[in-house]
């Protein structure tokens, strides 16, 4: 070996021993081959500990799980390139015993002439519990809407309904699961189905992020039966990890005194 070489593969190995993430080397049958300080951190092992031992040591199978973690691997470091850059979600655990939810990733690679897997480990228990809380959060913000006195439909920017609460089902006639997917033009007579879907892109367009739909004129819903009525509606836009939602909240006005701009 060169002087020249010598010095890359000492710069790529400190270079691999020193990044904060874990990395390890396993041949095709999982035999680990390279662990790095990271590794060690991470997972609780000296090196010397695992080099010549199983990867399944540190990823076991889990109950329920047809295929174990090797095959798991082999088949990931078999996808297209752009299908290896993302994460496994898998359950790894420690040299003492404890386990915690892993992004796992796996290339393959060609190493002095021998195959091996490239494999980086990611502790993601913080998100794995900041996705468990927003879930919960979602959840319960769904069920409050969910029994609101007003009816409540949700669209996605394509103005496909996303969310239809059980006041919206009494005063459509529709159960939720037959709109859900669904433009919401359905719940408009023909007539203003046009001239509504422009508005609601004109409104997404704009600085507002709630206003009056019936500033513009009256708001007619179409119930199932094919009978219309009016509404008082409030529209509200949110727009969340660039996506586009529009929400809007429902009274039937039959028999009241419509609201007038000022």
């Amino acid at each position: 070996m060169s002087n020249d070489d010598s010095a890359a593969a000492g710069f790529y190995r400190a270079l691999v021993e020193g990044i904060p993430e874990a990395i390890i080397v396993s041949t095709q049958e999982g035999e680990i081959t390279y662990f790095n300080p990271a590794s060690e951190r991470l997972l609780g092992y000296a090196s010397s500990d695992v080099l010549g031992q199983n990867i399944t040591m540190l990823v076991p199978q889990q109950p329920g799980q047809r295929a174990d973690p090797v095959k798991w691997l082999t088949r990931w470091a078999a996808e297209p390139e752009h299908e290896q850059s993302r994460y496994l979600g898998l359950i790894a655990r420690r040299n003492d015993g404890t386990e915690f939810p892993a992004d796992v990733r796996v290339v393959e690679a060609n190493l002095d002439g021998a195959r091996r897997f490239l494999i980086t480990f990611r502790d993601n228990t913080a998100r794995r519990q900041e996705q468990i809380a927003f879930k919960e959060k979602n959840l319960l913000f769904s069920r409050i809407l969910m029994v609101a006195e007003d009816g409540i439909v949700s669209v996605d920017a394509e103005h496909n309904i996303s969310f239809f609460n059980i006041k919206a089902e009494q005063m459509f006639g529709y159960r939720a699961d037959e709109v859900l997917g669904k433009p919401l033009s359905m719940l408009l007579p023909e007539r203003f189905r046009s001239a509504h879907s422009r508005q609601v892109d004109e409104f997404g367009k704009g600085r507002t992020a709630s206003r009056w739909m019936s500033e513009r004129g009256p708001v007619t819903g179409l119930r199932r039966d094919g009978t219309e009525f009016p509404v008082d509606a409030t529209i509200t836009r949110v727009e969340t990890n660039g996506r586009l939602t529009y929400t809007v909240h429902l009274r039937d006005s039959a028999g009241k005194t419509r609201r007038i701009a000022s």
